[in-house]
């Protein structure tokens, strides 16, 4: 097996086919093709669906799964696809694969490329090595020499890394080496061991426990159950599933997968793991190498990983034998992927729960509307934590009303109310987090004499500011166009240019105007784009080497500081301006959430929501943390007006160079769009970003009562547009960008 996939077959040209000869297979391709292609089966074994193969398309070479054996082709002359002789893959994944492709509209081997790497099976990694004592010593015997063979003589059996035999022995890592070229140590192939957990026992609350229960009866029961395990912030939601996983591991069988809607928290939460299993999972991310990627791959497809924690993008890794799946914040906005192939995690990690009939946990503070309305209908178990763990209270949450508080000055951002609780809280020896949604200085650049508004040449969008006027750059958060910061307006000539609204970068200048003695740290997409600096972060912030924080939504979920106790939002109603219909729902979470990062262990904590909108019933519920008070209001705009989760969307985004090519083709589909009952067409009107990378944008929506995916594939089919133009399907949109 190892021969074939290290040495590329070629694939000669088309051969004709005979009666006699080799099977048709039907083969999903790993990129954006409309359909399956026939090839002729080459391989010892009969050909099976789920096969995987390798296939030539054009004069390169990919890696493709059957998914179908049919008699004949209607071409004339196929190529051959070469069985790569790896296990066919299970039913649960191929349907799985086969299902997404149908509900999101995508390509049929979009959901294979996201299981594959660089749109092949991963060549196999090279076997890992151990260094084993020979027995012999070395004709000469330094003092250091000597202190590994004492380390050695201890356990003349046991293999080892070369750093831990270094550490033992308290020498360097070369002398360690030296000793192979010796012949006193030799290297070895080191067997796969499977890990050991080293359970660690948890204190559980009642609440905690009962949840437990009712998960490792579905577990056990070997049946698809959506749960929706709904806890307030810091109410343990993890330990739960935690105890979970433990029995899954007790028993050796099954794997299990965690998604966590962004890799920023996935280094606290493995350090959690550890502590409580003693190993590590395997993690699965866009930022892992290539060489952890072609391990953990065969891993997952070898069924010798345990546990997978990863992003949305880990759906569609080769399981072999999946017992149980956790969204973690299922809520979150992260699980939406929203290029190309567009689908949701959390509505396909249901799907895959399903197709592997295992539980699916769906963990959260603040549920989706989607989600809390299949509880509220009964089409979801419900379990519930309703207080935090360990007997941290909830933070008082106080609503700081701008327009009598406000900041002192036009070009401040902190109120008085936030500068007094911050300047007590690092007298306490305290920590605060100010929270902005905002990167960069200013979301605008605008001349004051003439009013010219500094804009994105590529897109419909304004540049952001980034950094000072002396080296500063304005930057488009779209597209990733940028330029230096201007000496005067590019329209009048004049040298007044102003930086209007906050950003994080501003935000924190001034913070550090009024605590120059404060230790301020920044937790931004600028500052902190790599698992690694995420966690040394978190260390710096868990040790006390922070006082005060500015921060985006990355510091907002899943992170625990028992020493933050002062959260201010300096700007709660930015979320509300965006004019969508999840405005209000987003805001809530997101500013929830914040809240939550508050008074998590046993000392108190306050939030400050600084709002010109102090009677917004969105304010009232955050104030009183009564979610279900706002959910509540929420549904009820949502079924007047006849909105998600009461019907269902798909979006057409069309887009091209040419604004007359775009909106010719939209008001097309929309002259050929279906009459059916049930089935209304909103459109064609130019997207809110109408103009990205220099492409111009125009939507259609489909709003429907029942799946529309049927009619929508029909009518695209029997619709041509112009070539130049391109269609992107967004099935169950989250955004209207």
């Amino acid at each position: 097996m190892l021969s074939t996939m290290c040495s590329q077959p070629k694939n000669p040209s088309p051969v004709a086919i005979s009666p006699s000869s080799r099977p048709v297979v039907r083969v999903v391709a790993p990129l954006f093709l409309p359909k399956t292609l026939d090839y002729l089966w080459a391989g010892e074994r009969e050909p099976e669906v789920g096969a995987l193969v390798q296939i030539e398309i054009g004069n390169k070479s990919y890696h493709g799964m059957v998914a179908q054996i049919v008699q004949r082709s209607s071409y004339d002359k196929l190529k051959l696809a070469h069985d790569i002789g790896l296990p066919v893959l299970p039913e649960q994944v191929a349907g799985f694969y086969r299902w997404v492709a149908r509900y999101a509209l995508s390509a049929p081997g979009d959901p294979l490329r996201a299981g594959l790497v660089s749109a092949k099976v991963p060549d196999r990694p090279d076997p890992a090595k151990e260094l084993i004592f020979t027995g012999k010593q070395p004709a000469r015997l330094t003092a250091q020499r000597v202190q590994v063979l004492e380390v050695l003589k201890q356990d003349i059996k046991r293999t080892w890394q070369v750093g831990e035999l270094a550490v033992a022995a308290d020498v360097s890592d070369a002398v360690v080496r030296s000793l192979v070229k010796v012949d006193m140590l030799a290297w070895q192939e080191a067997p796969y061991r499977q890990p050991q957990p080293n359970f660690q026992p948890v204190a559980l609350a009642k609440a905690q426990t009962e949840a437990v229960e009712v998960i490792n009866e579905a577990v056990a029961a070997e049946k698809f159950e959506p749960i929706l395990l709904d806890g307030v912030m810091g109410s343990g939601k993890t330990e739960v599933y935690f105890e979970n996983i433990q029995r899954i591991l007790e028993n050796g069988d099954g794997q299990v997968l965690v998604l966590v809607p962004e890799i920023a928290l996935t280094a606290q939460w493995l350090t959690r793991f550890k502590e409580r299993f003693g190993f590590e999972p395997v993690v699965w991310h866009a930022h892992i190498s290539d060489k952890k990627r072609r391990e953990n791959w065969w891993r997952v497809q070898e069924g010798s990983a345990s546990v997978i924690v990863g992003a949305r993008s880990s759906l569609f890794l080769p399981f072999k034998n999946l017992k149980y799946v956790v969204v973690d914040e299922e809520h979150d906005g992260s699980y939406k992927q929203e290029e190309m192939f567009r689908y949701h995690g959390r509505d396909m990690a249901i799907m895959l729960a399903k197709h592997w009939a295992c539980p699916v946990v769906l963990a959260s503070a603040t549920p989706s509307l989607e989600t809390w309305q299949n509880h509220l209908e009964n089409k979801y178990k419900y379990l519930q934590l309703p207080s935090r763990f360990g007997g941290a209270m909830l933070p008082e949450v106080k609503l700081v009303d701008l327009c009598e508080n406000g900041p002192e000055k036009a070009d401040m951002w902190l109120s008085p109310v936030l500068i007094d609780e911050i300047s007590e809280a690092i007298k306490r020896g305290e920590q605060s987090l100010l929270f902005l949604n905002r990167r960069g200085v200013a979301p605008l650049l605008i001349c004051r004499t003439c009013g010219h508004r500094h804009d994105c040449p590529r897109c419909d969008a304004s540049l952001v500011v980034h950094g000072s006027s002396h080296n500063g750059k304005l930057t488009c958060h779209h597209c990733g166009y940028n330029e230096p910061y201007p000496t005067e307006c590019a329209k009048c000539e004049s040298d007044k240019l102003h930086t209007f609204g906050p950003g994080t970068r501003k935000v924190m200048a001034e913070v550090q105007r009024l605590f120059p003695e404060a230790r301020i740290a920044i937790a931004d997409s600028d500052a902190i784009s790599t698992p690694a600096q995420m966690d040394q972060f978190v260390k710096d912030v868990e040790e006390g080497l922070v006082d005060i924080i500015v921060g985006t939504q990355m510091v907002a979920k899943g992170h625990h500081f028992p020493q933050l106790t002062v959260v201010g939002v300096l700007d709660a109603d930015m979320g509300l301006a965006h004019g969508d219909l999840r405005a209000s729902e987003r805001t809530f979470q997101l500013l929830m959430q914040v809240a939550g990062r508050a008074g998590r262990a046993t000392k108190p904590g306050t939030v400050y929501l600084q709002t010109y909108d102090t009677q917004n019933p969105l304010m009232k519920s955050l104030k009183e943390l009564d979610r279900d008070a706002f959910y509540e209001i929420e549904l009820k705009s949502r079924t007047y007006w006849k909105e998600p989760p009461f019907r269902r969307y798909i979006g057409l985004i069309l887009s091209a160079k040419s604004e007359r090519a775009v909106l010719t083709s939209a008001q097309k589909l929309a002259q050929t769009f279906p009459k059916n009952e049930g089935f209304e067409l909103l459109g064609p009107a130019p997207a809110p970003l109408s103009r990205l990378k220099d492409h111009f944008r125009y939507r259609l929506l489909v709003k429907s009562n029942k799946p529309a995916q049927g009619i929508v594939q029909k009518w695209l089919a029997e619709t041509p547009i112009y070539k130049q133009v391109r269609l992107e399907i967004d099935v169950d949109p989250q955004r209207f960008s």
